[in-house]
């Protein structure tokens, strides 16, 4: 019997240890236990990994930034593929940075931080919102209307 103890008891912390992994990987953990203001990559201060925010409102696409245009903004370090969209940027970053600190707005709806990729966005009424995955954004708009709420309710 104390074989198949230790059998079990190590498969367990096997099983725990993957799923931590995958979480920390994924950036997945309850808004309840605090956060990033905005969502960064583990050894990086790059917002949206690197992406121009305000080339997702002229150009409708996500366009990787470089870091002669960078700029700190909410202790992040935000990347623009020109001059003139880091000078926008400058101007007003609440209009171009992406809802709910740049964390997927389907975990947000559900009451988590999660990773997102910068090519799986939305925008709505002028906002951008970004996901971890088109399958996830479908899912999410789906209950558009309720899911925005639930994401403002869960991001206070």
């Amino acid at each position: 019997m104390k074989k198949r103890t230790k059998i079990i008891l190590i498969t367990l912390v096997v099983i725990l240890a993957v799923v931590f992994s995958f979480a920390k990987v994924k950036r997945v953990s309850p808004l309840s236990w605090g956060h990033k203001e905005v969502n960064q990559p583990m050894f990086s201060s790059q917002a949206i990994n690197g992406y121009d925010a305000v080339a997702y409102f002229k150009e409708d696409k996500a366009v990787l930034g470089n870091e002669a245009y960078s700029y700190n903004w909410k202790n992040a370090d935000w990347y623009f593929s020109s001059e003139d969209n880091k000078q926008l940027f400058l101007e007003n970053p609440e209009k171009y940075a992406p809802q709910y600190g740049g964390y997927c707005a389907f975990a947000v709806s559900k009451g988590f931080t999660a990773n997102t990729d910068p090519g799986t966005f939305e925008m709505i009424n002028g906002k951008l919102y970004l996901f971890d995955s088109e399958g996830v954004k479908t899912d999410w708009k789906e209950n558009l209307k309720e899911n925005l709420q639930k994401c403002e309710a869960n991001w206070r």
